[in-house]
């Protein structure tokens, strides 16, 4: 029988995050008095889920090693983080 083979990756992680963080904000647990209002920061939540998931699918087909994923996703990801944190500072 084949058996699901499930690997914990940095994106997986991050996906995760982002769909509890959209739960919290559901919930209404967020009560930051932003002009932003909770739907739209929860579709944004869910399309960086989207969009991480993808990723972390392509990153999973082309690369085979464990530690290559770890050091690539993670290197995504503050990527990502440094663009985010120039592009509010803008």
């Amino acid at each position: 029988m084949n058996k699901l083979r499930i690997k914990i990756t940095p994106l997986n992680l991050v996906v995760a995050v982002c769909f509890t963080y959209a739960i919290y904000c559901l919930l209404g647990f967020d009560t930051n008095k932003s002009w932003v209002s909770n739907t739209v920061k929860v579709l944004y939540t869910l399309a960086l889920a989207l969009i991480l998931f993808l990723t972390d699918i392509l990153f999973r087909r082309f690369i085979e090693s464990a530690k290559w994923i770890w050091l690539i996703q993670g290197s995504f990801i503050i990527l990502i983080l440094v663009m985010m944190i120039l592009f509010q500072r803008i």
